[in-house]
């Protein structure tokens, strides 16, 4: 009983914390790279699912991704972006399971980087000066447990981000609860990029701090139509809130599981502040080896960012 109200308070709690005393000016946040989605699967869902966190690859985005590893796992997540966008963007993350006196636990790290090359130059008065460069940097750990009904975890990141010849750094903490009700609901919230971040070029900035609370419900369509296969769907809508946002985006997700080994998924997210967007996107599994590809459309970019996963189980 303690760990459900633990679990309610921490989601109630989450969505009154992001009332209007939270807000700062509309796209004022800084480093927004760290609220970017950076898997295929969580890029394929919209962001939906931070209850259904079941991917080692989320967990550069998503704490309670530490919860659902059941095996140790390495990999890389990429993103492509249309032309005239970034050049790069890597993460790469482990993910690491033990138990310390029974209690079972799981660790993760990761690293990502974005890099960007022949930005055009102009001064203050609009004529060109020669290109620069822009690329950003971000470590990070976090700690996790792998309880069936209440998880929580946390993680810590530093993050520097370089324009020209201007750097600043932070120094960024995650934390999340979830709650499963039984092994066909659960609902969860997080609580990410809080702490502290350098002032950039003389001016004061803000990390992406951002809320995020959601409802998961499993249909377990082989057990209801009598099929020998395993099926299973995983819909999830959830609430995202960061700081320079005046209203919440409404996020939605669907994924289709056919016995851990093909995964269809889509999408869909409400955004008040710029574009709705449906996303979609495909999973594999093959022993050890998982693969994931995910599609978001940027209307603003005349195109959209491919996601890649790569992971390995060992």
């Amino acid at each position: 009983m303690n760990k459900k109200i633990l679990a309610l308070s921490l989601v109630a709690g989450s969505l009154a914390f992001a009332g209007e005393h939270w807000n700062v000016d509309a796209g004022a946040v800084s480093m927004k790279y760290l609220s970017m989605h950076a898997s295929a699967r969580t890029a394929a869902l919209s962001g939906a699912g931070v209850a259904d966190a079941t991917s080692a690859s989320d967990i550069s985005r998503n704490p309670l991704a530490m919860n659902g590893v059941a095996e140790a796992e390495a990999g890389v997540n990429h993103i492509i972006f249309p032309e005239y966008t970034a050049d790069d963007y890597t993460t790469a993350y482990v993910a690491l399971p033990f138990a310390a006196f029974n209690y079972p636990l799981t660790f993760s790290a990761g690293a990502e980087f974005l890099g960007y090359d022949g930005i055009e130059g102009r001064d203050e008065e609009g004529f060109k000066t020669s290109d620069y460069g822009a690329y950003a940097w971000v470590l990070q750990a976090g700690l996790g447990n792998r309880d069936k009904a209440f998880n929580w975890a946390f993680s810590a990141r530093f993050s520097q981000q370089t324009i020209d010849d201007e750097t600043a750094i932070a120094v960024l903490g995650d934390v999340g609860g979830a709650y499963h009700v039984n092994e066909y609901f659960a609902f969860g919230a997080t609580l990410t990029n809080f702490g502290y971040m350098s002032d950039y070029d003389g001016e004061k900035e803000t990390a992406p701090m951002a809320l995020q609370a959601g409802v998961t419900g499993i249909l377990p369509i082989a057990k209801l139509f009598s099929l020998e296969s395993e099926w299973n769907l995983h819909v999830s809508a959830d609430a995202y809130r960061r700081a320079d946002m005046q209203d919440p985006e409404w996020r939605f997700g669907g994924e289709l599981d056919y016995m851990q080994t093909l995964l269809l998924r889509v999408g869909y997210a409400a955004r008040p502040d710029t574009e709705d967007g449906v996303s979609a996107g495909i999973g594999f599994n093959f022993g050890m080896i998982t693969f994931d590809y995910g599609y978001s459309p940027k209307k603003a970019f005349d195109g959209g960012y491919h996601y890649l996963t790569l992971g390995m189980r060992f």
